[in-house]
């Protein structure tokens, strides 16, 4: 049985759902919610195999590792969601590999973040190290409204370390990844992204450097194309995918496979 760690069952839910069915698995609905986990004793009804299906933040890196420890196959892998949920993190490691990233600077201070978003060209976006629902990103277009954002989440959210990042302007990308390939690149809008065949090469490239340190696994991945060169703006895991399968792209068939092919022979750490 395949546990779909989500916290309600939507259209992707439901369509991951039919692609395991389709090859002979069930697939069943797990909020994470309702999971606690012993660390003195062998936890008992662990489950097999985890797709997880929410937001990668650090409780969620925690949660796959512990499942992991448990003899689970858990994807991502615990590697992989730490990267995703760890914003420092991962720039940092995108720019240890040489991928093209905005300008980023880490502030531990208040005074020291307003001071970051002065310098750096605007927008300036403003955000948490670690991937908090709660606390979302802000972006600011001139020094002043920086200034509030950063003294409003200082405030209210106690927040010290902060991450000040050049929001690029240009064409936005998102990148579908499944196992170790591209599956969909798409303009990225409102109502989500679809499948696209006129993508710039550049993007197609920029996606496969950050494949290349992420390692295999399902999430998305952000690039703006400026007039330097395609920037990498972040990466998360691959939830909403509805619009790609309107468009006869069988995300939900390429995840089910990949997910399978880790039970027989994969690992989750």
């Amino acid at each position: 049985m395949i546990h779909l760690l989500a916290p309600r069952l939507r259209v992707e839910e439901r369509l991951l759902m039919q692609a395991f069915a389709e090859r002979g698995r069930e697939a069943v609905l797990l909020d994470a919610k309702t999971l606690s986990l012993p660390l003195n004793d062998v936890p008992e009804g662990i489950p097999a195999v985890v797709l997880d299906r929410d937001v990668a933040t650090g409780d969620r890196a925690v949660l796959g590792a512990l499942l992991a420890a448990n003899g689970a196959v858990v994807i991502n892998r615990t590697a992989t969601t730490r990267l995703l949920a760890d914003r420092l993190a991962l720039v940092r490691h995108l720019v240890l590999a040489g991928v093209s990233v905005p300008e980023t600077v880490v502030a531990f201070g208040e005074d020291a973040a307003i001071a970051a978003a002065q310098r750096i060209a605007k927008p300036v976006r403003i955000m948490a190290q670690q991937v908090t629902p709660w606390l979302p990103d802000a972006v600011a277009a001139d020094d002043d409204a920086a200034e509030a954002v950063i003294e409003h989440r200082a405030t209210l959210a106690h927040e010290t370390l902060v991450l000040v990042q050049h929001a690029p302007v240009g064409a936005a990308w998102r990148a579908a990844v499944v196992g170790d390939e591209v599956v969909a690149v798409g303009a990225l809008t409102a109502e989500g992204f679809g499948a696209s065949d006129d993508a710039p090469v550049g993007i197609q490239v920029a996606v496969e450097q950050v494949v290349s340190r992420l390692g295999t696994g399902v999430y998305a991945v952000d690039v703006v194309e400026t007039p330097a060169g395609p920037v990498v703006t972040g990466a998360g895991n691959l939830i909403e995918f509805r619009t790609l399968q309107q468009a006869g792209v069988d995300v939900a068939g390429r995840i089910a496979a990949f997910t399978l092919s880790q039970i027989d022979g994969g690992s989750s750490v």
